[in-house]
């Protein structure tokens, strides 16, 4: 199997330290900028503010209304646009073959391909082969379109219940300011309202909102079997951590579909960062203050002298200026042999191979369970418990491998939840020896 760091396009650094940013925490919300004349005294005497811009029929108001009131902002967000369905995005099933036999049986085995950015989520999510050759619910169009929030929010959760092809064609607007912002771009928020059920009244205010408006995307939810309703698998930063999720959905019985091969009851996770820089313990980088908005945005000046925050995302390995500023000169990565990107390469590296080599360990195990069980030589309570190994095995490689940092954010859980992959897959090769 083919290894390298080609597996995510959002490589995440500022993981292994925190940056002390000398002017102080970059926030992601955009800045005011000032206009005006100077009145008596020298004063700067501001404009009247500019109206704000109409919504659309779901009560949002797209990126590109914001254009000429935020015009560095909408300029660095409209650079996301390169990162398309076109730009070469990977395979994995064609790069990480054992995904096939991991994940057979469920619709990620249909098509699983590199994302595309932000400003490309509804292409995305309208061309991947899990919603054009498998029926899905609108609960599918979460996160990929701020119309879609607005209209969960209004109509209800009744919503998540309908066709997927019903409701998605309607929406013209991809991941924009409304996700973050709602209407105020002088303010955060959390548009999703399950993830700040989820994340609680009281744990709340020990996030930062600019990790909150983050975190409402880049987290591990499921699809309630009833409501049908995107739903976090937890309550509180206590839970967060991949060993009460996995008690989480053990304790309702939860699968996210039964594997044609071993009949075990399977987990799905979908990129759990911000439970892996939050959850349980946190990262040192969180306990020193640091955000999302950090490392993957960054302030920069504008050429007629304004200060404003990027809203280019992208991994800070692609962000020169801010690199050698924040991190490999004037931060906690300064000492670090080759700066931060040569401390996060051999993290990476060391991830990545055991990423392969268990992922390889769960394929042999599922052919040889596929095997015994054709041959009636495991049956009842041994088949039952490596059934569960399984599920246990796949769930904790599952974590680390579609969480995006591929073990930035926080080594030290990545590679402890590896362990536990490859104990529950060596146990069960062990029973079918």
């Amino acid at each position: 199997m083919e290894t390298g760091s080609l597996r995510r396009n959002c490589v995440v650094l500022c993981a292994t330290g925190a940056l002390v940013v000398a002017a102080g925490l970059i926030a992601c919300a955009p800045q005011v900028q000032e206009t005006g004349s100077m009145g008596d005294g020298g004063a700067v005497v501001a404009e009247t503010p500019k109206p704000m811009p109409a919504a659309d029929e779901y009560g949002v108001v797209k990126a590109d209304s914001w254009k000429s009131i935020y015009p560095n902002e909408y300029r660095t967000y409209r650079e996301n646009d390169a990162n398309s369905l076109e730009s070469g995005k990977h395979d994995y099933l064609e790069l990480y073959l054992a995904l096939n036999s991991m994940y057979e049986g469920y619709a990620f085995a249909l098509g699983y391909n590199e994302a595309a950015g932000h400003t490309h989520t509804l292409e995305d999510v309208k061309e991947t082969p899990r919603t054009t050759e498998k029926a899905q619910l609108a609960n599918c169009i979460s996160c990929k379109t701020p119309q879609f929030t607005a209209m969960v929010n209004t109509m209800g959760e009744d919503i998540y219940k309908q066709p997927f092809w019903d409701v998605v064609e309607q929406f013209d607007e991809p991941i924009s300011c409304y996700n973050c912002h709602e209407n105020d771009p002088q303010s955060l928020t959390v548009t999703n309202k399950f993830f700040a059920r989820a994340l609680g009244s009281a744990d709340s205010p020990q996030v930062s909102k600019e990790a909150q408006s983050c975190g409402q995307c880049h987290n591990e939810y499921y699809f309630d079997p009833e409501t049908k309703a995107t739903t976090n698998p937890y309550t509180g930063l206590e839970n967060m951590t991949p060993d009460a999720i996995l008690a989480y959905y053990d304790e309702r019985g939860y699968k996210d579909w039964e594997h044609p091969e071993t009949g075990a009851a399977m987990l799905k996770v979908q990129h759990p960062e911000f439970e892996t820089l939050y959850g349980g313990a946190q990262t040192f980088m969180v306990k020193q203050g640091m955000t999302c908005a950090d490392c993957h945005m960054g302030k920069k000046v504008a050429e007629d002298g304004i200060t404003y925050v990027s809203h280019t995302w992208r991994s800070p390995l692609e962000d020169e200026e801010l690199m050698e500023a924040n991190c490999n000169t004037s931060g906690c990565h300064a000492s670090d042999e080759g700066g931060i990107a040569g401390k996060v390469a051999a993290i990476q590296a060391e991830e990545e191979a055991r990423v392969t080599a268990i992922s390889e360990k769960i394929e042999q195990m599922i052919a040889r369970v596929a095997e015994q069980r054709e041959s009636g030589a495991l049956s009842g309570d041994a088949l039952a418990e490596v059934q569960r190994l399984h599920r246990v095995s796949q769930f904790y490689w599952d974590f680390v491998m579609v969480e995006n940092s591929e073990g930035a954010h926080n080594p030290e859980l990545t590679f402890e939840t590896l362990d536990k992959a490859e104990a529950a897959v060596d146990q069960a090769l062990s029973m079918l020896a």
